[in-house]
């Protein structure tokens, strides 16, 4: 595994300034950081959820009547999540602003998603819903 840490597969950080909207009051602006992810960074992740599956669908193989539908159903869920994780090319790696309504400077918790803007996200203080990303003006 000294490829993983090999400078030549890092890819380094961009970062974003885009507008955190909230209904009604003037947006301010977020600073975002997104990460592109190698193929080797895209392999591994969905490795791990399907070995996930499958490690819960073994444990469960041997419990009477829930193994009818957990098993098949863990191992669906591994690959389907998987799937979708290999097929993220992009992810945050953080996401921090403040809140157009109450001014509370925050992690907006995105860390680990797939890059999609716009994208729905909450205040932790006021719990008003923020538009990040999106059109400015």
């Amino acid at each position: 595994m000294q490829w993983l840490a090999d400078s030549r597969y890092q890819m380094a950080p961009r970062t974003l300034s885009v507008p955190l909207k909230g209904f009604g009051s003037p947006p301010t602006m977020a600073h975002v950081e997104v990460e592109s992810l190698t193929l080797q960074q895209r392999v591994i992740r969905s490795l791990t959820i399907v070995a996930a599956g499958t490690a819960l669908a073994v444990v469960a193989l041997p419990i009477p009547l829930v193994h009818f539908v957990l098993v098949p159903a863990s191992l669906i869920l591994g690959l389907v999540i998987g799937m979708n994780r290999f097929r993220q090319r992009e992810i945050f790696l953080l996401a921090r602003g403040s809140c157009p309504f109450c001014g509370t400077e925050q992690l907006l918790g995105l860390a680990g998603r797939a890059f999609r803007l716009p994208r729905q996200v909450y205040c932790k203080n006021c719990r008003r819903a923020l538009d990040l990303g999106g059109e400015q003006g």
